[in-house]
């Protein structure tokens, strides 16, 4: 009998004990980072007109990094964005949705079809891209990085890029 009791106050104490971790799991707090400064910058975006740091202020961004010859990330990176932007519209109103910036990192193969690789995904993305020097500077700003490969005897390079999607507002 005095086992018995032992036993059930034992288990008692065990699912008190894992409810309580539980719970406690669930109110912990986590702060996110200190909102940082973009550093200056000058491209364009896929309209020819200019795209800097102040394009980004008074809304919520979400900016992604990429190229316009990407078989696979890059489409599949957009598509997610554009079935989140999809998602955000039942509750979200059209003037608060973030706006959406592709950052092209293949300035010479990205800027001629810039305007039709974001419209396939969204007519309202921005796609921008400009001199390395430039994009250099948004890209570390933002956190991401890219990188051009040499170009092989036949002309082709490889691109390596972030494949995040940085919320900014």
């Amino acid at each position: 009998m005095v086992r018995r009791r032992v036993l059930s106050l034992a288990a008692f104490v065990l699912a008190f004990g894992l409810g309580a971790s539980v719970g406690w799991a669930e109110i912990r707090v986590v702060e996110p980072d200190k909102p940082e400064t973009l550093p200056a910058f000058a491209l364009s975006d896929h309209k020819g007109q200019p795209f800097t740091a102040e394009r980004y202020k008074g809304h919520w961004s979400l900016t992604t990094i990429g190229f316009t010859s990407c078989p696979d990330v890059c489409p599949f990176v957009l598509s997610n964005i554009v079935e989140v932007i999809s998602q955000m519209t039942l509750r979200v109103h059209p003037d608060k949705l973030p706006q959406v910036v592709f950052v092209g990192v293949d300035p010479g193969r990205d800027a001629p079809v810039m305007a039709d690789y974001v419209a396939h995904f969204d007519p309202k993305f921005i796609g921008v891209t400009g001199p390395h020097e430039e994009l250099a500077k948004l890209v570390t700003g933002i956190d991401g990085f890219y990188r051009i490969g040499k170009a092989k005897k036949d002309g082709d390079y490889e691109v390596q890029h972030s494949a995040s999607v940085i919320v900014t507002g």
